[in-house]
């Protein structure tokens, strides 16, 4: 059976390399020197970690959770414990639902936040999805493109840059949804 805690793609790995990219709180990188300072290991070991070429001890492991304020169990899979249930029912990632956790509080808490009523309208629109999945079949076409050469991308398209335009119908279909949806809110943009 194959070792599914080894290699640069095992969940540990993984989870160590989008925390020390964006910490899970604050959102600001953190260098291997600075966590490995925190916990008393070397540079050296966290890049091994984040690499999947080795495995913390139970001890180092409880360090870096304690470090980031995560969950071993968030640690070793990628989803704690608390928040498995809605990743295995909606398949939405461990920041998602702590971010949605996160606005839902404030918002009961009577802060400023208006983002779960905004978040509850986008949720709420078919449009949305639609939009999403556009949105996504857009983006891959583009990074399919990326990986043409010029001669394929000119064939494509004879005597049109091809990129160009792909990149200006993204744009333009991300501003035209906003505008939509502000324009059900009420809110109209003059043309200029």
């Amino acid at each position: 059976m194959k070792n599914q805690f080894k290699g640069y793609e095992n969940p540990f790995a993984k989870t160590m390399r989008l925390i020390m990219d964006e910490h899970p709180h604050s959102g600001e990188k953190t260098t291997q020197k600075a966590l490995a300072k925190a916990i008393g290991i070397r540079p050296q070991t966290v890049s091994l970690y984040m690499d999947g070429k080795t495995q913390p001890t139970a001890d180092s492991l409880y360090k870096i959770a304690q470090y980031f304020d995560v969950s071993v169990d968030y640690l070793l899979t990628g989803v704690s414990a608390e928040n498995k249930e809605m990743h295995k029912q909606l398949g939405l990632s461990e920041g998602a639902v702590n971010l949605i956790k996160r606005a839902h509080k404030d918002d009961k808490a009577g802060s400023c936040s208006k983002v779960v009523p905004v978040l509850d309208d986008l949720l709420s629109n078919v449009e949305f999805y639609k939009f999403l999945d556009d949105l996504s079949y857009k983006i891959e076409n583009l990074k399919k493109l990326a990986q043409l050469s010029s001669d394929e991308k000119e064939k494509l398209m004879p005597g049109l840059n091809v990129q160009g335009y792909w990149e200006w119908d993204l744009n333009n279909y991300v501003h035209e949804f906003i505008k939509k949806e502000l324009a059900k809110k009420g809110i109209h943009f003059t043309e200029s």
